[in-house]
């Protein structure tokens, strides 16, 4: 059975054991209202080449944005209207609502991204997150590979070219779908060079690589348009985009629940 290429309206181990912990950040970029609060102080507007130690959170306001680089050279870029916290003693990041974009390079040891109920964890990998407590969760490997667990002990694991889109208090998983990565790559402004600048050379080839073999499927027939764009929460579901697909649903969980698409803030 030939799978579906959906396009996305976005206009975010014993090796972890053993590697040191996110002990520090520099602040990278830095848009419109970003405030950073260390340690449980007060938030203060943030500035471009400040580091942050110990147990920092990152607040951006409306149409903002921000960039962290740690030591390692892990990358956490951060939407509008998102808090996103780190400790001093573990390389866990904590998202507690917003949109993310998370690169990890390989051999740094990974990294764990928490939400109130579900947890990513990566190596070596790309990826996006939106979330809002309560009511969705939205995950997407650009490239590598991660493993999503929810707080029951469920887990998944999730491709390049994959996207989970769910209820975050929902119990189970729902089906992964596929998105084009070339689409997303190109539209998404927590990817855009003129706002943030490139990631390192070797995330870029990995990017480009992952775009690559998934436009080589979509040639060799493997991979078909839907006709379906993900839109906002507000936005009718399932809408032809002209693809030549039948549309439909958007998203459909395995147990029969239909979860909206979510809202557009990996292009705020």
């Amino acid at each position: 059975m030939k799978k579906q290429i959906l396009t996305l309206a976005f206009v975010a181990s014993a090796g972890m054991a053993s590697a040191a912990p996110l002990k520090s950040a520099d602040i990278t970029t830095v848009v419109n209202d970003v405030k950073v609060s260390e340690k449980s102080s007060s938030a203060k507007t943030a500035n471009t080449g400040q580091k942050l130690t110990g147990s920092s959170t990152v607040l951006t306001g409306r149409n903002s944005r921000a960039e962290l680089t740690f030591t390692d050279k892990t990358v956490t870029r951060i939407g509008a209207n998102s808090i996103f916290r780190f400790g001093e003693s573990s390389r866990d990041l904590a998202i507690d609502k917003g949109s993310f974009l998370l690169q990890v390079p390989k051999n740094a040891g990974g990294a764990k991204i928490r939400t109130a109920t579900i947890t990513a964890a990566i190596t070596g990998t790309t990826t996006m997150i939106e979330s809002s407590p309560g009511q969705w969760f939205k995950f997407i490997v650009i490239e590598g590979k991660a493993k999503l667990i929810h707080e029951n002990g469920n887990e998944i694991f999730v491709l390049p070219g994959e996207m989970i889109v769910m209820d975050p208090n929902a119990a189970n998983f729902p089906r992964k779908i596929k998105i084009n990565l070339k689409k997303l790559v190109e539209s998404s402004a927590l990817m855009d060079d003129g706002t943030f600048g490139k990631l390192d050379g070797p995330a870029i080839d990995l990017i480009n690589q992952a775009v690559n073999d998934q436009m080589n499927e979509r040639r060799g027939g493997e991979l078909l348009p839907s006709g379906v764009i993900v839109r906002g929460p507000d936005a009718p579901r399932g809408i032809p985009d002209g693809g030549g697909g039948a549309g439909g649903k958007t998203v459909v969980s395995e147990i029969g629940g239909e979860y909206d698409p979510m809202s557009s803030s990996f292009n705020p």
